[in-house]
């Protein structure tokens, strides 16, 4: 017999899906979370019309633009994203550090997103594949947290560099309190002013342990 938390657990998780599959559907609303995805990074006033495809190639100089500078900073090589899964050791070093510190930072993400009961594969700007909410999700926080680790370690330690990553993430993870920020991100963005309080009680208290 299911408890009562557990009945308004799951009407929680079904009000919270349908949230997400009614904004996935309706072209109006979805540009506008696509939008605060972008703003919540870079702070900038968008057009109007401007499209969802017109946002990625922004996004996409944007992140160019880090990639560069944190080059500069930690004094690493860049020559561009560049790995191929079937090929791990092919890559150089900083583009293992970003695989192997975006793994880590997926895998909160989808845990987050699922304790909130949405899908993670109904994503806004990615599309078509099964963690595409998660790759929505993920990519507010590279820049923060992901890109600068993976620099520094290809600085310090370019030999050991996935074991390093995977250490410095879980500490910055911590650090960050990035759980609670992820449930509150996405509360934001799915619900906006209309939130009522149904992700409240996945957010007390929660935080992210990444064991190795």
């Amino acid at each position: 017999m299911a408890t009562a938390q557990g009945t308004n657990t799951i009407v929680h998780s079904a009000r919270n899906l349908l949230k997400q599959i009614t904004i996935y559907s309706d072209s109006e609303k979805r540009i506008k979370v696509v939008k605060e995805m972008y703003q919540k990074r870079f702070p900038e006033p968008l057009d109007e019309n401007i499209t969802i495809e017109q946002l990625r190639g922004k996004e996409g100089a944007r992140v160019r633009k880090i990639y560069e500078e944190c080059s500069a900073l930690y004094g690493v090589p860049w020559s561009g994203r560049s790995y191929d899964q079937g090929n791990w050791n092919y890559a150089d070093p900083v583009n293992r550090g970003l695989s192997a510190a975006n793994a880590c930072l997926y895998g909160v993400v989808h845990a987050a997103i699922l304790a909130c009961g949405f899908s993670p594969a109904i994503g806004f700007v990615h599309t078509g594949k099964q963690l595409s909410f998660v790759y929505d999700i993920a990519d507010l926080y590279k820049a923060e947290i992901t890109i600068p680790v993976a620099f520094m370690a290809a600085k310090e330690t370019p030999h050991q560099i996935e074991r390093t990553v995977r250490y410095t993430c879980r500490d910055k993870f911590k650090e960050k309190k990035i759980m609670k920020r992820i449930i509150k991100d996405v509360k934001d963005l799915i619900y906006g002013s209309d939130y009522d309080g149904e992700i409240d009680t996945f957010a007390e208290g929660r935080d992210v342990a990444v064991s190795y």
